[in-house]
C-alpha cells in the first residue's frame, strides 16, 4: 500500500492511504498552467498526482452539487409552494421577527 502526503487548506499535513487500484492517465497542459502548478506543488511539497487528484474529487464535488441544486430547482419548478404554505411561512415569520430589535440605519 503506497502513501502519499497531502497539506489541505489548513496547510497541515494529512498522510492519505494511495487507493489499492489506481491508474496512470496522461494530460496535456498549456504550459503557463504546468509552471504555475509545479511552482505551488512545489511549494506546498505535494506530488502531481496528488494535486491532480485533488483536483479532480474537486471538480466531481462541485459537478454533483451543481446537479443537485439543478434537480432542487426543478423539484421546486415542478411542485411549487402553495399559497397555503406561503402564508403560514409569512405567518410564522412574522411571529419569530416580532421579538427582534431592529436598527435604523
Amino acid at each position: 500500500m503506497k502513501l502519499y502526503f497531502q497539506y489541505n487548506f489548513a496547510h497541515t499535513v494529512e498522510v492519505k492511504k494511495m487507493p489499492a487500484q489506481t491508474v496512470k492517465i496522461a494530460i496535456s497542459l498549456p504550459k503557463d498552467e504546468f509552471r504555475a502548478i509545479e511552482k505551488r506543488r512545489r511549494q506546498l511539497k505535494q506530488t502531481r498526482s496528488a494535486v491532480i487528484a485533488e483536483a479532480i474529487r474537486q471538480w466531481l464535488k462541485a459537478q454533483q452539487e451543481a446537479e443537485d441544486v439543478r434537480r432542487y430547482i426543478e423539484g421546486y419548478l415542478k411542485y411549487p409552494e402553495t399559497e397555503e404554505e406561503m402564508a403560514a411561512c409569512e405567518s410564522m415569520s412574522e411571529q419569530l421577527l416580532a421579538h427582534v430589535e431592529w436598527e435604523e440605519k
